[in-house]
C-alpha cells in the first residue's frame, strides 16, 4: 500500500515508538515528521491503534501464535 499526505505511521524510536505523519510522498521518495502533540508509547500494538484511530481505519488486535 502505498502510503499517503497526511497518512500517520509509527516507527521505533529508542525504546519506545513515535507516530509520524507524511508531508510528502513521491515516487521512490517520502518525508514525514512527528506529530508533537502524541506521546512516546512503550507498547507498540498502544501506537498502532493509535494510528487507525488517526488515519480512520477499522482496529483489529494482532493475533497471538
Amino acid at each position: 500500500m502505498k502510503p499517503k499526505v497526511g497518512q500517520c505511521y509509527y516507527a521505533p524510536r529508542g525504546r519506545a515508538f513515535r507516530i509520524y505523519r507524511y508531508d510528502y510522498v513521491g515516487e521512490t521518495t517520502s518525508s514525514a515528521s512527528p506529530l508533537p502533540d502524541e506521546p512516546f508509547y512503550y507498547n507498540r500494538e498502544e501506537a498502532r491503534k493509535r494510528v487507525y484511530e488517526l488515519n480512520g481505519w477499522r482496529y483489529k488486535p494482532c493475533k497471538k501464535n
